[in-house]
């Protein structure tokens, strides 16, 4: 096996977060006085990378520190309700332990949220969840590779935004997008992941039928 290491962000990718996001933008949007938008725009806000979107939707960065805050604390208060994104990652996940590859969290979510998402569906998989910020991925990501003494070639991150994509490449980190979350599947293959999937079983293929 190439990948000793398989490290998942969590919106978008674990947990599918994207009706209560949406329902927290649209407060935020009255309070801050954003772009208003609707799902049927859903589909061309895909195509944008996280910076473009802030653009689009006309977010002061000055403000966005406690819109995080915000929309951090709405969704612990629902995160009983939030599904998983695919009912067989759970299965994909056990099986990459069995094989003895150690899995982690890197996400821009609270580790708070994370955690209550976790106990609710019995997620007992996970050495680490690392909180990176909206920006700060890449830095963390560098963190942990120093803390736990991983060599970056064997790791695999997996996410679901352009933004990921970048954060991995700027570290040399390989990725595996998903095309069930935030971006869409062109948007995710025009930034070149090393992987592109549509079914969590894929990562079986991946991580123990890779050959060195």
């Amino acid at each position: 096996m190439k990948y000793k290491y398989v490290i998942f962000d969590f919106d978008g990718t674990l947990a599918d977060t994207e009706d209560i996001n949406f329902t927290i933008y649209l407060d935020l949007a009255d309070k801050y006085k954003l772009k208003k938008v609707s799902k049927s725009d859903m589909g061309s806000l895909k195509k944008m990378s996280a910076f473009d979107l802030i653009d689009y939707l006309d977010i002061k960065k000055r403000n966005i520190p406690a819109m995080i805050r915000f929309g951090r604390k709405i969704l612990h208060g629902s995160i009983e309700n939030i599904d998983m994104c695919k009912p067989t990652m759970e299965d994909v996940m056990l099986k990459l332990k069995d094989n003895g590859i150690i899995l982690g969290i890197l996400t821009s979510n609270s580790k708070k949220n994370v955690t209550k998402f976790i106990e609710k569906h019995q997620l007992n998989m996970f050495t680490f969840i690392e909180n990176s910020g909206m920006f700060g991925k890449e830095r963390v990501f560098k963190k942990i590779l120093r803390r736990y003494d991983i060599d970056k070639d064997e790791v695999l991150y997996v996410g679901d935004e352009i933004r990921d994509i970048t954060a991995t490449k700027n570290i040399g980190v390989d990725i595996a997008s998903v095309d069930w979350g935030y971006n869409e599947r062109d948007a995710l293959k025009k930034n070149n992941p090393e992987y592109l999937i549509s079914e969590p079983e894929e990562l079986l293929e991946i991580c123990l039928n890779h050959k060195e």
